[in-house]
């Protein structure tokens, strides 16, 4: 099963200078799209949330779904391989072709070429974001405002945001599958106090 991330700031100063998210915004991340995000990604469509999420390319995901649900996807490479250490130990020529990989497939199946990169379990070195960088990728926003201050960084359940403290939040879905009732209550939270992206 996928994971859901979500990145939450509440202070308005700490994102003062963040151009990819307003202020006072919740991003919302879904690494390792795979085919139950057909079902898990319903209630994002019925209040037209904005989710960004991170394809793995040698795993199935739904290509198909994806590109006809477009509008509501930020697409980013999430690798080809998911090697986590390895990927940070390999050569550049090997972390290139990597990534490389990953973003032809996803312009093929999908029609998009992707602007950010997620990095495997979220461990990346100064040489991958240089392999990166070469392919006109840049390291997701959420890391990089992550960087900025790691002492309001949190964990929580993307289905219980509703009145958590200011701070940055890494959420994760329940091991089986997420109550939809819980998970629409937060997300019509979102929508009626405009806390997240939107499409029109």
């Amino acid at each position: 099963m996928g994971i859901f991330y979500i990145t939450v700031v509440i202070d308005r100063n700490f994102l003062s200078t963040s151009s990819y998210l307003p202020l006072n915004m919740i991003l919302i991340r879904d690494d390792d799209i795979l085919f139950n995000a057909i079902w898990r990604h319903q209630p994002f469509l019925e209040y037209k949330i904005i989710v960004d999420v991170g394809i793995v390319t040698s795993r199935p995901f739904p290509a198909r779904w994806i590109k006809k649900h477009l509008y509501m996807y930020n697409i980013c490479n999430h690798s080809h391989s998911h090697k986590c250490e390895e990927l940070i130990n390999w050569n550049f020529k090997k972390q290139l072709e990597d990534l490389e990989r990953a973003n032809k497939i996803i312009e093929k199946k999908i029609g998009v070429k992707p602007k950010y990169f997620i990095p495997p379990c979220g461990r990346y070195n100064d040489q991958l974001l240089e392999a990166c960088e070469r392919l006109g990728l840049t390291l997701h926003p959420s890391y990089v405002m992550a960087e900025k201050d790691r002492s309001k960084y949190f964990s929580a359940h993307l289905t219980d945001i509703i009145g958590k403290k200011e701070g940055w939040y890494i959420c994760h879905t329940a091991s089986r599958k997420p109550s939809h009732n819980r998970l629409k209550r937060n997300l019509k939270y979102l929508y009626e106090n405009k806390l997240t992206r939107f499409w029109e």
